[in-house]
C-alpha cells in the first residue's frame, strides 16, 4: 500500500496512488474501488494513531484487502510487527492468499507454534511479513504473538465467541466435575435445584432450562470449587488451560447450569489483562457490519473504538443475491405436484425416485450435487442430511480442513453448525443452503439471556448479525448467489416478523419478503422457481431480479429500538466488568450503577433487573470485606432488582429477598387464597379430589375440543386462580385470572391444518381486551399473557406481525406437563396443610407451588417460551 519511501509523506498522501505503487501479480486486484479509498483515506488522515479503530465494510466490498493494506504499511513504514488474526483456520488461509496476490508478504501462522516454520517466524520478527493466525493464538494462556505492534481482527462481528472462549470453561453433565459443583455448593443452592438438574425423575428439569448460579454462593464456596475443577480437570487439556485462566479471579465469574453442562466465565471478558492483545500500539477491528448496539464493545472488552462507518453506497448493495425458499408455506396439490426431479439428473438423492411424494425439501435439495446445511446444535444439522438420504461418504462434517475439501468435490453436503461466521463458500463451491433455528444462544451465558431473563431486545443485534452472516456464507461477493431454504417453524416465525428484518440491509429485507410470497404456492411451482435461481436463466432474469429490486427500491432500514440506549450502555458495562475481575468490589458496584442508571427504557427492565442484582452482589462482596457502608446499599439494591424484575421468576431462584422486606407477587398470593379455599371446600374430600384430577388429565390428555376446553378451566381452578370459559362469540377457551396477573388460553387441541391462520391469531389478540371490557377496567393487568395451545408451531407469515405483544404459543405437551405437576403439588398440599391454618398455611402452600414450578408467575413463564411476535 504504502512504500518506504514515501514514509514522511503518508497521512498527506493519496491511498490509491500508493497503492499503485506496491508490487503486484497479475492476478491480483488492479485498482481500488472508491470506497476502499475512502475508508483509507479515513484511516490514514484521522487513525494513524487511535488505539482502537473498527472499520466496516460489507461482505463482497474487499473489506480484506483494506485490512491488509492498513497492515502493510504499517509494517513498511513504521517497521511494526503486524498479526492479522481471523476467527478460523481457513479463512487464514484465504487472507495469505489474497495478500500474496497484491505481492504483500505474508506467513500463515496457524497450527501448534511448535510447528511453525522458523523462518517465517523471523521473517515476522524482524517485520519483514506479516502473520496471519486465528484468533485462539492471540487469546491463550501464553500467545506466542505476544510481541505484536499492530493487531488486524477479521469478522470482528463474530469476536464474542472466539474472545470469550479463553475465559470460558465449559464441564459436561459426562465429566464427574459436573455432580462434584452441586456437592461442593451444598446447601448454598437450593436442594430442589440440584435435583432437577441432576435427578431422572418426572420432575426434573427441561434439557433447554438454564440457571445462574447466586453470586453470593460462589463466594462462600470458592475452596471447595476450586477443589472440583483443580482435582478434575486433566492436565495439558483445553478444559485445564481455561480454568488457569479462569482460577485466580473465579469468585469474579458467573456460573450457569443446565442439564448439559456447567458453564463458568465473567459476563465481559477480561482482555485488558491479556498483553497480547493490549500492549500492540494499535488493534485494528474489520467488520462486515459493526451493529449499532455496542456488541463490538462487549465483545472485545474494550472501550473506546473509533470507527469508520460502512460507505453509504454500500447501503443498497448486496453481496450476492439469495433466493429464500420457505419450504413451510408451499401446498401439496396432489393433482399437479408430481415428482419434478427425474432419477437421471446429476444430484439425484439416493432412493428419492422411489418416493412417491417426497417432502419439498427433499426435491429442492436434490436440485443440485453440492449443498450445506447451518444450524445451531449438530444433532438439528445430521437430522436434516438424515431426511435428505445423504450417504456418508458425502457428508463433510466442518471444520477447517472438510470445508477446502468439500468445496474441491463434485458432490457433497456440508453440516456446518454453528457456523454462520468464518466458512467461505464463495462461487461455485456452493449454490444451496439449508438453514434451521434461530441462533439465539451460542452457549448458556445467551440462553440465560434470552429464556430465562427474557432479554431478547438486548441479544436482537447479535442474532441479527448471525442470520445476516449465516444466509451468505454462499454469496461472498456481488457476482454470488444462492439458494437459501428457511427449514422449520422457528427461523419462518423469526423471518416473518418485521420488528426482526427491518433493521437488516434493505437488499436482505427484500430477498427475504420476496421470498415469503414466492414460497406461498404448490411444491411444483416452487420447486421451478428455486432451479431458475440456481440456473440464473431467463425466467429469472425477466421476472426474479425486477422483483427484487422493485423491493429494495421500497425498502428502508431501521435501528432496532434500544440500539442506541445499549450502545451508550457498553462502555460503562466494559469499566464494571474490569473492576469485578480486579476484585474491586466498591468500585464494581458504583460502576454496575452507572450502568443501571442509563438503562431506562420499559423494554429493556429485564436487563436492568439484571444490572441491578450485579451491583447488589458487588456491593455484598465489599461489605463482607469490611465495608459497612455497603451493607445497606447491596440491600436497596437487590429490592431494586426484584422491583424491575416484577412477573418473572429468575431473581427469586437466584437471590429471594428476605421475608421482612420482600416484593410481594399478587398473583402468587392470590393463588395461595384460592387453594386454600379449595382445600377447605370443594377439594376437601379425597375421593372428589382424586376424580377431578383424573378427569382433568383425562381431558388434557386427548384431543377434542370441548372436554379439553372442560380441563384446561379445572386446571385453572387448582392452580388457584378464578377459572372459567367466558360466554359469547369469539372468546377465550378458558381465562385464569389471579390478582394483578390474567392468563387466557386459546385451545387448538383439535387442529389439522399445517399452520396457525391469521383467524386465530386475530381471536387470540383480543382476549384480554375482552375480559377487561367484562371487568369494566381499561385494560388487563400488566404482563398478562394470552396464550395458544396447539399441536402445530407453525404460524402463518402473514399472522406474525399482527400479533400482539402479549400473544404466545405454547404446546398441549406442555400444557399437560403443568397439569401433573399441579396435580403432585396438590398431593403434597393435602399431606401438609389444613384449611383452617391461616397466614401459615398459605404460606407453606406457595412453598409448594414453588417447589413444583406452579406458582402463577412460573406457570406464565413456562407457557410463555414463545412469543408469536419478537424474541
Amino acid at each position: 500500500m504504502f512504500p518506504q519511501q514515501a514514509r514522511a509523506q503518508v497521512a498527506a498522501a493519496d491511498p490509491e496512488t500508493l497503492f499503485g505503487e506496491l508490487p503486484r501479480r497479475r492476478d491480483g486486484v488492479g485498482a481500488l474501488w472508491s470506497h476502499q479509498v475512502d475508508q483509507l483515506r479515513t484511516y490514514s488522515g484521522n487513525h494513524l494513531d487511535t488505539a482502537d479503530v473498527a472499520l466496516e465494510l460489507p461482505t463482497g466490498s474487499g473489506k480484506t484487502l483494506v485490512g491488509l493494506l492498513i497492515g502493510e504499511w504499517r509494517r513498511r513504514s513504521r517497521r511494526e510487527r503486524v498479526v492479522y488474526a481471523c476467527p478460523t483456520r481457513q479463512l487464514a488461509l484465504q487472507v495469505v492468499a489474497a495478500g500474496e496476490r497484491q505481492g504483500i508478504s505474508l506467513h500463515a501462522l496457524i497450527d501448534s507454534h511448535n510447528d511453525w516454520d522458523p523462518r517465517q517466524v523471523t521473517a515476522y520478527t524482524r517485520a519483514e511479513a506479516i502473520a496471519v493466525t486465528t484468533y485462539s493464538h492471540i487469546f491463550n494462556i501464553n500467545s506466542y504473538l505476544a510481541d505484536a505492534k499492530t493487531l488486524i481482527f477479521d469478522d470482528a462481528h463474530a469476536a464474542e465467541g472466539y474472545v470469550a472462549e479463553a475465559w470460558a470453561l465449559e464441564i459436561p453433565r459426562s465429566h464427574s466435575s459436573y455432580n462434584d459443583l452441586f456437592d461442593a455448593l451444598g446447601d448454598t443452592v437450593d436442594q430442589h435445584l440440584v435435583t432437577r438438574m441432576t435427578g431422572e425423575g418426572a420432575d426434573t428439569s427441561s434439557w433447554h432450562e438454564v440457571r445462574l448460579i447466586p453470586m453470593s454462593a460462589i463466594a462462600s464456596r470458592l475452596s471447595e470449587i476450586d477443589s472440583v475443577l483443580d482435582a478434575g480437570l486433566t492436565a495439558r487439556t483445553s478444559a485445564r488451560y481455561r480454568f488457569s485462566m479462569l482460577r485466580e479471579n473465579l469468585v469474579s465469574c458467573l456460573f450457569y447450569v443446565s442439564r448439559g453442562k456447567w458453564y463458568i466465565r465473567p459476563m465481559i471478558p477480561p482482555t485488558f489483562q491479556h498483553a497480547a492483545f493490549v500492549d500492540p500500539d494499535q488493534r485494528v477491528y474489520l467488520s462486515a457490519t459493526l451493529g449499532e448496539a455496542g456488541e463490538l464493545e462487549r465483545a472485545f472488552g474494550r472501550s473506546p473504538i473509533e470507527r469508520i462507518p460502512s460507505p453509504p453506497a454500500w447501503e443498497r448493495t448486496g453481496s450476492g443475491r439469495r433466493f429464500f425458499v420457505f419450504p413451510d408455506l408451499a401446498v401439496f396439490d396432489a393433482a399437479t405436484d408430481t415428482l419434478s426431479v427425474s432419477p437421471s439428473e446429476p444430484g439425484q438423492l439416493t432412493g428419492l425416485a422411489e418416493l412417491e411424494q417426497p417432502p419439498l425439501l427433499n426435491r429442492l435439495a436434490d436440485l443440485t450435487t453440492k449443498r450445506s446445511i447451518l444450524t445451531q446444535q449438530g444433532e438439528a444439522a445430521t437430522k436434516i442430511a438424515d431426511a435428505l438420504s445423504v450417504p456418508a461418504r458425502e457428508r463433510y462434517e466442518a471444520s477447517d480442513t472438510t470445508v477446502e475439501s468439500f468445496k474441491k468435490a463434485d458432490r457433497g453436503t456440508l453440516l456446518a453448525p454453528n457456523r454462520y461466521d468464518g466458512m467461505d463458500l464463495a462461487d461455485k463451491s456452493c449454490r444451496f443452503m439449508v438453514m434451521e433455528n434461530v441462533p439465539t444462544a451460542s452457549h448458556l451465558q445467551d440462553r440465560f439471556l434470552s429464556s430465562k431473563l427474557r432479554a431478547g431486545d438486548v441479544l436482537a443485534e447479535r442474532i441479527r448479525t448471525r442470520i445476516v452472516q449465516g444466509a451468505g456464507r454462499c454469496t461472498r461477493g456481488p457476482q454470488d448467489w444462492a439458494v437459501v431454504v428457511v427449514q422449520g417453524e422457528e427461523l419462518l416465525r423469526y423471518l416473518s416478523d418485521p420488528d426482526n428484518t427491518r433493521s437488516m440491509p434493505v437488499e436482505l429485507q427484500a430477498e427475504i419478503e420476496f421470498g415469503l410470497l414466492a414460497s406461498a404456492g404448490s411444491y411444483t411451482n416452487v420447486v421451478a422457481l428455486t432451479r431458475s435461481a440456481l440456473a440464473q436463466d431467463e425466467d429469472w432474469r425477466t421476472h426474479g431480479e425486477p422483483a427484487l429490486a422493485d423491493g429494495r427500491a421500497r425498502t428502508t432500514r431501521t435501528p432496532q429500538p434500544l440500539a442506541s440506549e445499549l450502545a451508550a450502555s457498553a462502555p460503562r458495562e466494559v469499566a464494571a466488568w474490569r473492576a469485578a475481575w480486579l476484585g474491586d468490589w466498591e468500585a464494581a458496584g458504583r460502576a454496575a450503577v452507572e450502568v443501571l442508571d442509563g438503562i431506562t427504557a420499559p423494554k429493556a427492565r429485564a436487563y436492568r433487573a439484571l444490572w441491578a442484582y450485579f451491583a447488589s452482589a458487588w456491593f455484598g462482596r465489599s461489605a463482607a470485606a469490611g465495608n459497612a457502608a455497603a451493607v445497606q446499599r447491596s440491600a436497596e439494591l437487590l429490592t431494586t432488582a426484584h422491583r424491575a424484575a416484577t412477573g418473572m421468576i429468575w431473581l427469586r431462584e437466584i437471590q429471594p429477598l428476605p421475608a421482612d422486606v420482600v416484593v410481594p407477587e399478587p398473583s402468587d398470593a392470590s393463588a395461595a387464597t384460592g387453594i386454600l379455599s379449595l382445600l377447605g371446600g370443594a377439594l376437601r374430600s379425597a375421593t372428589t379430589f382424586s376424580s377431578r384430577v383424573q378427569t382433568m388429565l383425562g381431558q388434557l390428555a386427548q384431543d377434542e375440543a370441548t372436554p379439553y376446553e372442560l380441563g384446561l378451566v379445572e386446571l385453572g381452578r387448582l392452580l388457584g386462580a378464578e377459572s372459567f370459559k367466558p360466554s359469547g362469540q369469539g372468546r377465550t377457551d378458558a381465562a385464569w385470572l389471579w390478582d394483578e396477573l390474567w392468563l387466557t388460553v386459546e385451545a387448538k387441541s383439535e387442529q389439522t391444518a399445517e399452520r396457525l391462520s391469521m383467524d386465530y391469531v386475530r381471536k387470540a389478540n383480543t382476549h384480554l381486551a375482552s375480559l377487561a371490557a367484562d371487568r369494566d377496567v381499561d385494560a388487563p393487568p400488566a404482563d398478562s399473557v394470552s396464550v395458544i395451545a396447539a399441536h402445530s408451531r407453525l404460524v402463518d407469515p402473514d399472522a406474525v406481525p399482527i400479533a400482539a405483544p402479549h400473544l404466545y404459543l405454547t404446546t398441549t405437551d406442555i400444557v399437560l406437563d403443568i397439569a401433573h405437576d399441579a396435580h403432585r403439588a396438590w398431593t403434597a398440599i393435602r399431606a401438609s396443610v389444613t384449611a383452617s391454618g391461616g397466614e401459615a398455611a398459605r404460606a407453606e402452600i406457595t412453598k409448594i407451588l414453588w417447589e413444583h414450578r406452579v406458582l402463577p408467575t412460573q406457570v406464565k413463564e413456562r407457557l410463555s417460551r414463545e412469543p408469536i411476535r419478537g424474541l
